[in-house]
């Protein structure tokens, strides 16, 4: 099995289009070092992730400075908190082309912003102590270095 970079699911290269299925799947899913695998209570597969096993979609914003609290939606339609230290930070490109807001969205399981995602999030970063970031959850989640 593979997940690609956009977050699309395949099996013996057919796409999983059944958003049930792959919702299944992620269930159970684990990472162990850099590799991923489908762990059941008697099986446990290899699957291949090109970049991040989810991406994010989309993102709230409720409240203001050090009381707002950000919660993001994977591809899956999970919403997930963003309240935990190190939970968002920047992660490079699978191109090398730069880097992109990536959130630990469960157990160590990563989810990159999507393209849209992403640039609607650079709108609402803010400056704290020459960092640009965001506040959730009375965290400052600083993302790179304010110019």
């Amino acid at each position: 099995m593979r997940i690609a970079a956009d977050g699309c699911w395949f099996h013996q290269d057919s796409e999983i289009k059944r958003p049930e299925m792959v919702s299944l799947f992620a269930t159970l899913l684990r990472q162990e070092g850099e590799e991923h695998f489908l762990v059941t209570p008697v099986e446990k597969a290899f699957i291949e992730v090109e970049d991040t096993p989810f991406l994010v979609v989309d993102f709230e914003i409720d409240g203001e400075g050090g009381e707002s609290r950000l919660v993001v939606e994977t591809n899956l339609e999970e919403w997930v908190p963003v309240n935990r230290p190190g939970q968002l930070f920047m992660k490079p490109l699978p191109d090398a082309s730069g880097s992109c807001p990536c959130a630990d969205v469960r157990a160590g399981l990563l989810g990159r912003f999507s393209r849209a995602a992403h640039f609607r999030f650079a709108e609402v970063l803010v400056e704290h102590q020459e960092w640009l970031g965001v506040w959730s959850y009375q965290r400052f989640f600083a993302l790179e270095r304010s110019e």
